[in-house]
């Protein structure tokens, strides 16, 4: 099964610089926002075969054009003037047009009517912003494959995506609204397939949205992205868009191993009971784990098999854990993660935990979390090998003054380090490492010593980042409106979790 298709949500940046933003006061439009945070980030929705597209802000209403030639945002979606129909431009720029009426849409200014012009000009170009988590997994329409990093060239042949080769981070530069495509070890795809360290031209790409696909087109050939070859190895060399040269862009789910209290880590390579039998990882070693709707569960999803390319999901057979459901809908394929800073315990429907037994196996015996009970686990997670954060106002980075901020536009990338389940996390221009400071009221990238950090891992791909100061108190990292990150939570909160 495939990962859910993530919606589009995006900001619109005009060409006197301000994004298109709903204001809180009668749902006023403006473009005197800089920076892209809650207000300036809006829903596109497309229905299959459809030409228009809806544009829905963060408060739930539409955008539309009136016979008058305003732009307004308050509108419901049927009434015939809430349709746009979106040109992609050469350069990468989006111009909106009011299907109903024809009239290109502009920057909304108070003096004058913004949309009622239906000749093109440039005060109609809008750089789009994608809003969403840029880290994400790219599966070709054609060959329902993913995009992953295999020895130094983006292929397009893993029917699951496994491990972290397989998790792509969309770049957005900023100049000119054009996009790449970031490799999990941080290189950049260039049009010609190959890598790089630093990004130039080539490895800029126009996104060109079709329902719910998108085409990735070289700003310096003017093709597009696709999979030549077996590998379906991935290069810009096609003049027009077929579903070869189309992409659904998936979420990203956490992959995590676990090792039991005798040293070893839980492995289905010895046959379908899950065992603690290996100090290596391969992706046998690797699973998967999936929230469950409206209830807080989880899944166990496990590496495809290499023939048939079917995965199998945990469950709790007789007692024993096995990785033999072919999907999830009985209740023993469904377990409750208890997160214990660098360990979890993991009880199944029945309320026993996971408990490592003499021989290795593991069986849902065990009345209690704990070393002595064996049944808790060291976890590590896998596919992100490069962490970027964000809260409710925006991604978290770092100013010049080393100070880690929440409430930045554009995403930044940190280097983490993950070992016993501990993760260290660095500056990866500087080199330095996170530090907490002093009360915690500041997290300041700027530590010659790594400082060691836990997760918890929570739906909606979000995760808390907890300290244990010297105190021996467990503090949670924690955003604020006015653009602080501080090391000061008690608990998991809504201020507290940050989508990964």
């Amino acid at each position: 099964m495939a990962n859910p298709v993530l919606d589009w949500t995006v900001g619109l940046r005009s060409g006197r610089g301000g994004y298109l933003t709903q204001e809180s006061f009668m749902n006023k439009l403006s473009t005197g926002s800089t920076v892209l945070k809650k207000k300036q980030i809006w829903k596109l929705s497309q229905q299959e075969g459809d030409a228009h597209c809806k544009i829905q802000s963060c408060t739930g209403n539409y955008l539309y054009v009136n016979g008058n030639g305003d732009l307004k945002s308050d509108g419901s979606e049927d009434s015939g003037e809430e349709n746009f129909v979106v040109e992609a431009q050469d350069d990468g720029r989006w111009a909106i047009k009011s299907q109903k009426y024809g009239w290109y849409v502009g920057s909304p200014d108070p003096a004058e009517k913004c949309a009622f012009e239906a000749d093109l000009q440039e005060k109609h170009l809008w750089v789009m912003h994608l809003a969403m988590h840029p880290q994400v997994c790219l599966r070709n329409v054609n060959r329902k494959t993913y995009m992953h990093l295999d020895e130094g060239k983006l292929c397009t042949d893993e029917v699951i995506p496994w491990g972290d080769d397989a998790t792509m981070m969309l770049h957005f530069f900023d100049e000119n609204g054009t996009y790449g495509l970031v490799t999990s070890d941080g290189k950049f795809f260039e049009a010609n397939g190959s890598l790089t360290d630093s990004p130039n031209e080539n490895c800029q790409f126009i996104l060109v949205f079709q329902d719910s696909m998108v085409s990735f087109k070289s700003k310096a050939n003017g093709k597009f992205i696709t999979g030549l070859g077996k590998q379906g190895t991935a290069k810009a060399s096609k003049s027009t868009i077929t579903k070869d040269e189309q992409w659904l862009i998936e979420d990203s789910h956490p992959q995590l191993k676990f090792t039991a209290v005798n040293g070893k880590q839980l492995s289905i390579k010895q046959g379908v009971e899950v065992a603690a039998s290996q100090t290596t990882s391969n992706d046998e070693e690797i699973f998967q784990i999936q929230p469950d709707e409206g209830a807080d569960t989880w899944t166990f999803k496990c590496r495809p098999h290499p023939d048939s390319h079917q995965c199998k999901y945990w469950e709790v057979k007789e007692g024993a854990l096995t990785a033999t459901a072919e999907n999830t809908s009985g209740p023993e394929s469904h377990f409750t993660i208890e997160w214990l800073g660098n360990k979890v315990a993991i009880k199944d429907h029945s309320g026993k935990y996971l408990k490592q037994m003499k021989n290795g196996y593991i069986h849902a015996s065990g009345d209690n979390a704990s070393d002595d009970d064996a049944t808790t686990y060291v976890w590590e997670i896998v596919n992100r090998p490069r962490l970027i954060l964000r809260g409710e106002y925006g991604f978290v980075g770092t100013l010049p003054s080393a100070l880690l901020q929440c409430s930045v536009s554009t995403p930044e990338t940190y280097a983490m380090e993950i070992s016993q389940g501990f993760c260290k996390i660095s500056h990866t221009g500087t080199g330095k490492y996170w530090t907490v400071k002093g009360d915690g009221s500041k997290v300041v990238a700027d530590g010659s010593e790594p400082t060691s950090f836990t997760m918890s891992l929570h739906k909606d791909s979000r995760m808390c980042l907890m300290h244990t100061g010297s105190d021996g108190k467990v503090k949670y990292l924690t955003y604020h409106q006015n653009g602080d990150l501080t090391m000061t939570g008690d608990k998991p909160t809504t201020a507290t979790l940050f989508e990964y």
